[in-house]
């Protein structure tokens, strides 16, 4: 009979840790902040463009990102003559680059990320045989997310939530008295 009642309340209090998992990670439909603008669900990327060595910054080039999902390309104005660019009304997501310049076309060849709301910094300096290497900062560079934002720290989110339950389960749990006379 006491097994049965520890199995019953093991099994409650991993459903009770489950179901305050997915209510913790579902938003309520009515806790959304209201849409003002549209432009607060999109984000912003700037920059600067530089020649080969970081020698001299680039005037008059054009910079082009592609979702890399739904293939929608953003365009920048020409850069400025300190070589700036910005592109605004971004929807978030993954985007591949690239720079066109009086001295060619230049690729960047890894992913970026942006995020709707905020503004992503990414320089980069033109190399040879077409390539583009980052030089950014910021949010969606690729190192502006929280640590608790990242795979590691909701893995540790999980644990000391699981390993707090696990301890309220230990400090409740019956412990039974047993005598050698029945």
């Amino acid at each position: 009979m006491m097994f049965r009642t520890s199995v019953f309340r093991s099994k409650l209090l991993a459903g009770g840790l489950i179901a305050a998992f997915v209510v913790l990670l579902t938003p309520a439909p009515g806790s959304a902040l209201p849409r003002q603008a549209s432009m607060s669900r999109q984000g912003t990327l700037e920059g600067v463009v530089f020649s080969e060595g970081s020698r001299a910054r680039v005037s008059n080039a054009i910079v082009k990102i592609r979702n890399l999902n739904n293939q929608k390309e953003y365009t920048s104005q020409p850069t400025d003559s300190k070589g700036q660019y910005k592109i605004l009304g971004i929807e978030e997501g993954w985007y591949t680059m690239g720079v066109s310049a009086a001295s060619g076309d230049f690729n960047l060849n890894y992913g970026v990320y942006i995020k709707a709301g905020e503004t992503a910094k990414l320089s980069v300096e033109m190399l040879p045989g077409g390539m583009l290497e980052g030089k950014g900062g910021g949010s969606g560079g690729g190192g502006g997310k929280s640590f608790f934002a990242k795979p590691g720290g909701i893995l540790l989110m999980v644990a000391l939530a699981g390993a707090a339950g696990f301890g309220v389960y230990e400090l409740t749990k019956k412990e039974t008295e047993v005598s050698p006379i029945r």
